[in-house]
């Protein structure tokens, strides 16, 4: 989801549908003015549902702040060149993942809020590792 996105989300946790392990975005909230279905992993999925019944809100600080924030645990996780993450990083990183793990293009564009397979394509080639790709497939099982 889109920083903004997920802004809206945590002031509307309805849109969460555990039993569906889906997000659903109404067309208004999205930026492309078309709903969209979020699919989650199983795991955040029961995470979320678990977090949201605690009666715990998903509150998200200004994107700077955010920003600075995924720049900051980057760092202390021990990440490269972690001044260059952001959430779009993020996004597009597990765009990849879903498509090495043998995801449908159009299905992880659909999720991601793509409309143009132009702007989706350029993330595509990887150089990943045998070991690599095999932990990926691991994280994403279950996405769809």
């Amino acid at each position: 989801m889109r920083y903004r996105e997920l802004q809206f989300f945590s002031e509307h946790p309805q849109w969460f549908k555990h039993e569906r392990k889906l997000i659903i975005l109404p067309g208004k909230y999205t930026k492309t003015s078309e709903e969209r279905k979020v699919n989650l992993t199983p795991q955040f999925s029961e995470i979320l549902y678990y977090y949201l019944e605690g009666g715990n809100q998903l509150e998200y600080p200004v994107y700077q702040t955010w920003q600075a924030n995924l720049i900051r645990w980057a760092s202390q996780a021990g990440i490269e060149d972690s001044i260059n993450i952001s959430g779009g990083t993020l996004r597009k990183t597990w765009e990849s993942w879903l498509l090495e793990s043998g995801y449908a293009e159009i299905r992880v564009m659909a999720s991601q809020g793509h409309t143009s397979a132009t702007s989706f394509k350029h993330y595509y080639n990887n150089d990943w590792s045998p070991q690599e790709r095999g932990m990926i497939k691991i994280e994403t099982a279950g996405w769809m």
